[in-house]
């Protein structure tokens, strides 16, 4: 069984640049098929990896060994390299294989992934250290060795501290780039005026802008009319009395509803509850042994809540 071993350095990322080399060794393995005279079969190793310059403390480096075995050669999964420290100044990450039958063989890709702890002082030469690819046909096994590969680091400081007349020296940091943040500002104003305007708006239906009528008036009666009981009946009629008489400006009788309909002309929407009103009214101040019809208090609130919503010309 013989092995080609070739070393690519391709693009695995995007980021990296594009270098090939390549190298060729036949390497003879003493296995019971070189002893038969017959041709032996030839298992293909190839390492892609990244550009070998550039690097800082940090910096991750991955590696792909793809492997093609013939006759049934396979690989020896167990005596691949173990994740962690592999030196003080390197770390395998992470490592995956994945292995698919082909042509009576196998098709192994395996995926390593370092991390390089070096602060260097200048650039410096370091190489990820070689292992050996165990593979086996049947009861005999052989290696390939997967050999250094080497790169450069470099420093992330100065290599002096520079200093001026003030003390050390120090050079600012690049100033981050500005947002857009035209969207913000327009909806910012948006949501103002938004504000603003349910701010005036509701300003105007309780009456807090100047020159403007006052909407508050049968809100305060209804307050004070839920606050009563069926027997309060009484002061439950005198308190809408004077509900309207404030509003008309003089007292309201029954007989006076028609003038009192041409000077506040919304309040006709009510004209039939109103007159309810008045003979409830009448019924409960002048004629004695009448008691007032059941559910009177509750009507007379629903007459308010009514005359509320016509004082905020929402009726």
């Amino acid at each position: 069984m013989m092995m080609r071993f070739k070393i690519r350095s391709q693009s695995l990322l995007q980021s990296y640049l594009p270098v090939r080399l390549t190298a060729r060794l036949l390497l003879p393995l003493c296995l019971a098929t070189a002893c038969t005279g017959t041709t032996p079969p030839h298992n293909d190793v190839t390492l892609l990896a990244p550009r070998p310059f550039g690097y800082v403390i940090g910096d991750t480096i991955r590696h792909r060994l793809i492997i093609d075995t013939h006759n049934g050669v396979q690989l020896q999964r167990n005596s691949l390299p173990k994740l962690g420290p592999i030196n003080y100044w390197l770390d395998l990450t992470d490592l995956t294989v994945n292995a698919q039958p082909r042509n009576g063989g196998f098709h192994y890709e395996i995926d390593l992934l370092y991390q390089v702890f070096y602060a260097p002082l200048e650039v410096k030469m370091l190489s990820i250290p070689s292992f050996n690819l165990p593979l086996a046909q049947g009861s005999n096994t052989a290696t390939q060795t997967v050999p250094a590969w080497h790169f450069t680091v470099s420093p992330l400081r100065e290599l002096a501290v520079r200093k001026d007349n003030g003390g050390d020296y120090m050079r600012p940091d690049t100033p981050a780039p500005f947002l857009d943040n035209t969207v913000l500002l327009q909806g910012l104003l948006l949501s103002t005026l938004t504000v603003l305007a349910s701010t005036a708006y509701l300003a105007y239906l309780y009456g807090y802008v100047p020159g403007f009528p006052k909407r508050s008036l049968f809100k305060q009666t209804g307050k004070k009319l839920a606050k009563l009981t069926d027997a309060q009946i009484g002061e439950a009629l005198s308190l809408f009395h004077q509900a309207l008489n404030t509003l008309n400006g003089t007292p309201v009788f029954q007989a006076g509803l028609t003038e009192f309909y041409r000077q506040h002309p919304p309040y006709r929407l009510a004209e039939e509850p109103l007159a309810t009103f008045f003979q409830m009214s009448n019924q409960h101040f002048f004629a004695d042994g009448i008691a007032n019809p059941i559910g009177a208090l509750h009507a007379l609130r629903q007459l308010c809540n009514l005359c509320l919503a016509i004082e905020r010309g929402q009726r």
